[in-house]
């Protein structure tokens, strides 16, 4: 379960990221419109080829965030929570 916490959201600056979403599945382009310690606001090209699990790579990063979908608005903006996999189970 998600603990409720209040972050601070900047302007992403609309820095580069990609969505992977399972093996075998192509990897989605997005950009990030605000991010903050607990998650970012995602512009893609459809709300709806994204499942509510996935893991994001953000440019100039090391290693890939698992993430879990908090809101969506059509067609293009996407609200996602940084989670360990064992928190999005539960949401």
């Amino acid at each position: 379960m998600f603990e409720k916490r209040k972050y601070v959201r900047v302007p992403g600056n609309n820095k580069a990221a990609i969505i992977y979403v399972g093996p075998g599945a192509p990897p989605i382009m997005c950009t990030i419109a605000d991010i903050s310690g607990g998650g970012v606001g995602l512009t893609v090209i459809n709300t709806r080829d994204i499942p509510d699990k996935f893991e994001l790579l953000i440019k100039g990063e090391q290693s890939r965030k698992s993430c879990c979908v908090a809101w969506r608005k059509e067609p293009h903006r996407l609200g996602v929570a940084f989670a360990q996999p064992v928190d999005c189970q539960n949401s």
